[in-house]
């Protein structure tokens, strides 16, 4: 039976608690301001640690993938260990070019059967794809049946955020321009999504004039997709340095779905880089945890 590393970037946002206890290894994303480079997680802890940056900088930051030679440095760690089977997740490649990196890491690396995955997501929601593989791998299912659940678990997600300032995606490139005319007027809050069928590119979707107005749209499109399915969801609600008000969506979003499964989650500081501080996202899907327990019945 093989034994299977899972190694994800550190945009996954999974807590080093879980890290531990599901035996997941990181690599960091570097975020940059201007010559330095500081690593996700041990100097640029949370969104607030990257907004007291920016201040004591007076400078806008932009991010980094990593390096082809720290994945491979990650695999050589999980071969010494004793793995003998890898999967490399990352962030949707409709955001980054991570997913490629890897894809041509593992096309050349000797000693181990590496696989690549594609979140086509990020921060948690990509942090459950990696909790369902390392469950699934810690349970002994086989590397193919583990990229068959995450195929699964991919299909069923959904998200909606809301910005304060779509600015920040438009100067990183991670929307385009024409896109971002939709955020251009004054106290306009864009409403966006990723496309996770077919390429995990951030789009525009609508627009709000105040963050109570975002969610209700949102919870139209929640709704919609809540009322095709046949199988446990769970709600994630992430806000990247807006506790309060991530807490007051998801009590109003609980209220409105009482019998859902609901969880809360902080944005991964190199993703607010991008959507800037405020913003709120909503995410649905398969609960990754029932889906542990009807593949490994299935397997």
């Amino acid at each position: 039976m093989s034994k299977i590393a899972i190694i994800v970037d550190s945009s996954f946002a999974i807590p080093l608690e879980k890290r531990n206890r599901y035996h997941i290894m990181q690599v960091s994303l570097p975020i940059i301001f201007g010559d330095e480079a500081y690593r996700e997680e041990s100097d640029i802890q949370d969104v607030a640690a990257l907004i007291k940056l920016i201040d004591e900088k007076k400078d806008l930051p932009a991010t980094s993938q990593p390096s082809p030679g720290e994945w491979i440095e990650a695999l050589n760690q999980a071969k010494a260990i004793g793995y003998d089977t890898a999967i490399l997740m990352t962030l949707s490649s409709g955001i980054s070019g991570s997913y490629q990196t890897v894809t041509n890491v593992a096309a050349s690396y000797e000693g181990m059967d590496v696989y690549t995955w594609d979140s086509r997501i990020t921060v948690i929601a990509a942090g459950h794809q990696a909790l369902l593989a390392a469950t699934l791998a810690d349970q002994g299912v086989d590397a193919e049946r583990i990229m068959a659940a995450l195929n699964q678990l991919r299909q069923t997600m959904g998200v909606r955020f809301a910005v304060n300032d779509i600015s920040h995606l438009q100067r990183t490139g991670r929307i385009s321009t024409g896109q971002a005319l939709i955020g251009g007027l004054l106290n306009i809050k864009p409403i966006l999504s990723i496309n996770l069928v077919l390429d995990g590119k951030i789009a525009a979707v609508g627009k709000s004039r105040k963050m109570s107005g975002a969610l209700k749209e949102i919870k139209l499109a929640l709704t919609e997709a809540l009322s095709t399915v046949a199988y446990p969801v769970r709600i994630t609600v992430i806000d990247a340095n807006n506790q309060k008000l991530g807490d007051k969506w998801q009590a109003e979003l609980q209220k409105e779905y009482p019998t859902i499964q609901f969880e809360r989650s902080a944005m991964a500081p190199s993703i607010a880089v991008h959507t800037g501080a405020g913003a709120i996202a909503v995410v649905w899907e398969h609960d990754w945890q029932d889906l542990v327990r009807t593949t490994t019945i299935n397997s």
